[in-house]
């Protein structure tokens, strides 16, 4: 069964808060448009926007708060030593394989990936605002140990807001909020190789639908 990752709102750069539940979301957000995407759960652009004046990027770490670390699945009844608390390294190979799917298909967009925004920057912040995993953290299984296998439907899912922002004035010119779960049904080994494949899997999602909406607003 998927483990459903519910979007609780949409709190980013800007600090805009809105209730991604509602059966009609505003049609206006601080300024920005919504719009219609086939890609994202929800979408804000400020409209008379000039985005072919971007050429570089900015791509800020992956923000990962200590109150979405807690993955445990609703419901869930853990055994000793079980944890789905993330801890450090799997925080860090989360915002590590989002940098470099971005900073790859970002490239794809024409853009330069800058340390530093300048006048012809377009800033890029993401935020994970819930994650669910379907078996616990590998190294507090109890079958760890004794090497055995645990097999799940999936590794989980994750929820996560974005904003662009301009480099010069801070500006928030777009917002998005999305959440995603792998493809497959398929019952298959659930270990950190596979939730991290999983995860790459989101971030290539998000990465593509930003790379493609990029590149035809930009004309390119």
């Amino acid at each position: 069964m998927r483990i459903a990752v519910w979007m609780v709102s949409l709190a980013l750069v800007a600090g805009s808060a809105i209730d991604a539940f509602s059966d009609e979301p505003p049609a206006t957000l601080n300024g920005m448009q919504r719009i219609a995407s086939s890609r994202v759960k929800l979408a804000y652009v400020r409209p008379g926007t000039d985005w072919k004046k971007f050429r570089t990027v900015q791509i800020r770490e992956l923000s990962i708060p200590l109150e979405v670390r807690d993955a445990t699945p609703p419901g869930q009844t853990k055994k000793f030593r079980e944890s789905y608390v993330l801890g450090e390294k799997q925080v860090t190979a989360l915002q590590k394989a989002y940098m470099d799917v971005m900073r790859d298909r970002l490239g794809d967009a024409g853009l330069t990936v800058v340390d530093t925004p300048a006048a012809d920057t377009l800033i890029v912040a993401t935020k994970v605002m819930d994650i669910r995993l379907s078996a616990p953290i590998e190294s507090t299984r109890m079958s760890y140990s004794s090497r055995g296998s645990v097999y799940s439907q999936g590794g989980g899912a994750i929820a996560i807001t974005a904003a662009l922002a301009d480099g010069t004035s801070g500006q928030v010119l777009a917002e998005v909020a999305d959440s995603r779960w792998p493809n497959s049904d398929m019952w298959r080994i659930n270990n950190s190789v596979s939730n991290l494949s999983d995860a790459k899997q989101a971030f290539s999602f998000w990465a593509n639908a930003l790379r493609d909406r990029l590149k035809s607003v930009r004309g390119g």
